[in-house]
């Protein structure tokens, strides 16, 4: 998993931890090419994009902002009782579709939350 991560504003939090979702994505099965984006604000989404001339590989992009610090413990347990096993389900069944379904040729979305 590769990840990147922006400054918090003050009194921010990221809730998404990448240990956690590496864990959640392997407890699952799940093998792609991940790479996280935290950066502030309310957002949490993925995308699947399959391979392209440009990329030759599947891969799963990930997203995830910032919370106030003392909303931080609720979201994060929030995230990993809920979002992450959805996450897990939804790319897992995406990547069990047939190569040439247009499941796994097209770039497909999961939204959890975005900015407004």
């Amino acid at each position: 998993m590769k990840s990147e991560t922006a400054k918090r504003p003050k009194g921010q939090s990221y809730p998404l931890k990448s240990s956690k979702l590496e864990e959640v994505l392997a407890s699952a099965g799940v093998s792609i090419d991940v790479y996280l984006i935290r950066s502030p604000g309310p957002l949490f989404d993925a995308f699947f994009w399959p391979p392209n001339p440009n990329v030759p590989y599947e891969r799963l992009y990930v997203r995830a902002g910032s919370v106030p610090i003392e909303q931080a413990a609720d979201a994060r347990r929030e995230i990993e009782a809920t979002a992450l096993p959805k996450l897990a389900q939804w790319i897992a069944r995406i990547l069990a579709a047939d190569r040439k379904s247009s499941l796994r040729r097209e770039q497909q979305v999961l939204v959890f939350w975005r900015r407004k």
